[in-house]
């Protein structure tokens, strides 16, 4: 309320911040995040899409990179390119690498503006992944994050984008929401027409309602 104008992710980012300088932690940003189902969750979705070590792969959303390590490891060096909202994230993230690991591996780590995404299209990504974002993102900034997603992709790459799926949107927590499919393929649609978007299960099932879902999109070579 004291910023009436000041962007939304401006506003979480702030949320998720306090929550951690308080010692109240954080399960997905910082000491004490962790992953929902295990740490080498990224790159075995990434394995199934036919990922290989030399592929450049954009983690867009990568917070303070608790699903990142085995992926930056499985990687040749300089491949990953970690991007998230803010700098304060970004740098949870290098002290959760070791040194060992940061120093053989030289993941790439930017905060989200309209020049590091150009950036990103102009090194020509094979892999873009945005995993345990989608739902973080309110309806009103929907179209931007797909956007900027389908701004890095170019012939022949293809994005997976998780979200939690519902019939209609729903809120989850006070910063998560659970969507239907069809918001992510219209969105995708109006960015851009020529990228095909597929769906599948994350897991089996639901719960309360409730699949855990990912859409797979792809520009043709």
């Amino acid at each position: 309320m004291s910023h009436p104008a000041a962007p939304y992710e401006q506003y979480y980012v702030h949320r998720v911040m306090s929550k951690i300088r308080s010692g109240q932690g954080h399960p997905a940003i910082g000491p004490t995040a962790r992953p929902l189902r295990n740490e080498s969750e990224l790159l075995e979705f990434l394995l199934k899409h036919g990922l290989q070590p030399g592929d450049l792969t954009i983690d867009y959303g990568c917070g303070s990179l608790r699903l990142a390590p085995p992926l930056i490891g499985f990687l040749e060096p300089g491949r990953y390119w970690g991007m998230d909202l803010a700098q304060d994230f970004l740098d949870l993230g290098r002290a959760h690498l070791s040194a060992e690991l940061a120093q053989a591996k030289r993941p790439r780590l930017d905060v989200i503006a309209d020049d590091v995404i150009q950036r990103a299209r102009a090194a020509v990504p094979r892999f873009i992944i945005s995993w345990h974002v989608c739902s973080k993102v309110p309806e009103n900034r929907f179209d931007a994050y797909i956007g900027n997603i389908v701004a890095m992709m170019t012939p022949g790459a293809t994005a997976l984008v998780h979200f939690p799926e519902a019939a209609e949107m729903r809120k989850q927590t006070g910063l998560a929401w659970a969507r239907p499919r069809s918001q992510l393929s219209s969105a995708v649609a109006r960015a851009n027409p020529n990228i095909v978007c597929k769906f599948d299960a994350v897991v089996p099932g639901e719960v309360n309602g409730i699949r855990q879902s990912y859409a797979i999109l792809t520009l043709a070579a």
